[in-house]
């Protein structure tokens, strides 16, 4: 019995050590819940729980977009599989080649084992609806496809012929305003809903006065008869913008949820989470970074050295942190190189502005989007 007491006492420690050795500091203890702490986020952004990397503890729907040429985003959901209602991998893009004529681009992507090993058909999550985005259309493109039954039937049965060949839960369709294309949504669905399928339809958001014309809410809510889900794309505020500022300020995505849906209807809006950062420097483009790249660049950050200190000790005395905005709820910090050269002002996403937003999403009874998760940190889908 002392032998079996001991056996069992020895494997808790070493269940207990393996865990610090992936964990050294949890991001849910009270020492990391300020988010802000750089030396916190360098030594926690790749240790995710573990323990309940397949726990979800959002309680609206969260989807999650994946890109080919960001593979890290195919493991994370399946590294946090159960916490996507819905995994929308960037696949196909649609052309007009000719009238009746459509080029679709992207099957050779298709990763049907990939699809598999993220679906999980005991709860239906990480349910696999691929994106189909319109591109290269010129207006005429757009006027005669519009105006056409005919056209908009062929396209939604030709999108349809992908869903059923691969067997997808679905799809999400990014086509600009989709209030001009409604005949060829409702037509879609219609094929969609037949086989229990689902339809998510992607949408700008709303920045300024003139866009209201081309989405109102008396729109949305004639389309939410038929689109199932639709998936906002709140984030790029400041982009247009040289100076930089934040990407997507709590109160604008606030503004976008209450301009668009009402009680009945706001259950089927996806609000848009950013999981890359935006550098700004007057000199070039605004230029998007994965967050990765932000951790390299908080590392590679001069710091002020104690001469008491050992140099392995800096980081871990340092009590630096980001810059919050706290109107916007966003992050920032002064990129500058180890020429003590600035390399532009970086706005990014961190734990504690995920977390609030997905607070103000739980209280308006809204699910999220996130784009896209191989650009995030690991620690976040703890979050979710």
């Amino acid at each position: 019995m002392k032998l079996l007491l001991l056996f069992t006492c020895v494997v808790a420690i070493s269940l207990v050590c393996c865990e610090t050795n992936q964990r050294i500091i949890n991001v849910n203890d009270n020492l990391s819940k300020h988010g802000l702490k750089v030396k916190e986020i360098i030594h926690n952004h790749d240790k995710p729980n573990v323990l309940e990397a397949h726990t979800k503890k959002f309680k609206g729907e969260a989807l999650a977009y994946v890109t080919p040429w960001n593979n890290r985003g195919y493991d994370v959901v399946k590294e946090f599989k159960g916490k996507f209602d819905y995994v929308s991998p960037v696949w196909y893009y649609i052309q007009r080649r000719s009238p009746m004529q459509f080029d679709f681009d992207g099957e050779h992507d298709v990763d049907q084992g990939w699809m598999k090993e993220v679906k999980d058909e005991a709860t239906n999550m990480g349910k696999i609806l691929p994106r189909f985005q319109l591109r290269g259309w010129t207006g005429e493109d757009l006027r005669v496809f519009v105006g056409s039954a005919e056209e908009s039937n062929v396209l939604a049965n030709e999108i349809n012929e992908q869903v059923k060949k691969y067997k997808f839960d679905g799809v999400v369709i990014e086509c600009g305003y989709p209030a001009f294309f409604q005949r060829f949504l409702a037509d879609l669905s219609l094929l969609l809903h037949k086989e229990g399928r689902q339809l998510i339809v992607v949408l700008p958001s709303i920045m300024n006065e003139d866009h209201k014309q081309y989405m109102k809410p008396e729109i949305f809510e004639t389309m939410s008869k038929y689109v199932d889900r639709f998936s906002v794309m709140t984030y790029d505020f400041s982009s247009h913008d040289p100076s930089g500022g934040p990407n997507a300020p709590i109160e604008w995505i606030m503004d976008n949820i209450e301009y668009l849906t009402n009680e009945k209807n706001r259950h089927q809006l996806l609000v848009g989470l950013n999981m890359y950062a935006m550098s700004y420097l007057h000199t070039r483009a605004p230029e998007p970074l994965v967050l990765k790249t932000v951790v390299d660049k908080l590392i590679d950050q001069p710091t002020e050295y104690d001469e008491l200190l050992e140099d392995e000790n800096q980081l871990i005395a340092s009590e630096e942190e980001l810059n919050w905005d706290k109107e916007h709820q966003e992050a920032w910090f002064i990129d500058i190189d180890e020429d003590g050269i600035r390399q532009g002002t970086v706005w990014t996403p961190t734990y504690r502005s995920i977390r609030n937003r997905l607070r103000l999403a739980e209280d308006y009874n809204v699910g999220i989007a996130l784009w896209e998760v191989g650009q995030g940190l690991d620690y976040f889908y703890d979050l979710f």
